[in-house]
């Protein structure tokens, strides 16, 4: 598989069909020990890992909630020339902005409710800040593992509008059981049992009638309701030609 800047490239599949291992060895947290994972023509085991890592952002599915401020949670050593412009952006994109503002003290507000003036989040607010201290690092590759699994519908909603827009000069990969939040993606690649066993548009994918991709859509809509199906007219961002790996 190739993935490319400018992009979102969806993983799906049954549960330890191995979405999350092909996504830290993607993001080189993993080495593969068999066949080879390239970074514009280079393998990822013959690069710097400190380096390689500083390219990275990843949201996994069990994220760290540090006693820090809210701007440290999400700057974490990863301060900009734009200072708040650039938090506050992130943390737009994410829909933390919402979090932001309902704290005591703003960005200062101190995230650990144990400590004099702090202040205690739910888990979906958490999220949110995880999500923008991704959103915030200069990557890019962005990995989003399961990455609105504590939001509800609305927040969900705002999270995959506007990860087109952060797709624009990055590659993104989604990995989700949600299949109706796939059709953002310009590619899907099904996994069973570590192996790839479908890829293809959501369209495509779609128009099969056999296979587990469309197995699994029809199984959550029968369980959710009927979601309508995407259809060619769906507008996608062009990918830059530019490999990434």
């Amino acid at each position: 598989m190739e993935v490319r800047r400018g992009e979102v490239v969806a993983l799906v599949g049954e549960n330890g069909s191995g979405k999350t291992t092909l996504s830290k060895i993607l993001s080189a947290l993993y080495l593969p020990d068999q066949g080879a994972v390239s970074w514009d023509g280079i393998d990822t085991r013959g690069l710097d890992a400190h380096a390689t890592w500083e390219r990275v952002a990843v949201v996994p599915q069990s994220y760290a909630n540090w006693p820090l401020s809210a701007r440290e949670n999400i700057t974490l050593g990863q301060a900009t020339e734009d200072g708040d412009a650039a938090v506050l952006a992130a943390a737009h994109a994410a829909g933390a902005d919402e979090v932001i503002d309902g704290l005591r003290s703003g960005l200062n507000t101190l995230l650990a409710k144990e400590w004099w003036g702090g202040q205690e989040l739910s888990g979906g607010q958490w999220q949110r800040i995880a999500l923008a201290r991704a959103f915030h690092r200069p990557a890019g590759l962005l990995v989003l593992d399961e990455p609105t699994a504590a939001l509800d519908p609305r927040a969900e909603h705002r999270i995959f509008t506007g990860l087109r827009r952060l797709a624009a000069d990055r590659a993104v990969v989604l990995v989700t059981h949600r299949l109706t939040n796939v059709t953002i993606a310009d590619r899907i690649v099904v996994l069973d049992k570590g192996r790839v066993i479908q890829h293809g548009t959501p369209e495509e994918l779609l128009a099969q009638k056999e296979g587990l991709f469309r197995e699994l859509w029809d199984l959550q809509n029968e369980r959710t309701g009927r979601v309508p199906a995407p259809t060619n007219s769906d507008q996608h961002v062009e990918p830059n030609q530019s490999a990434l790996f």
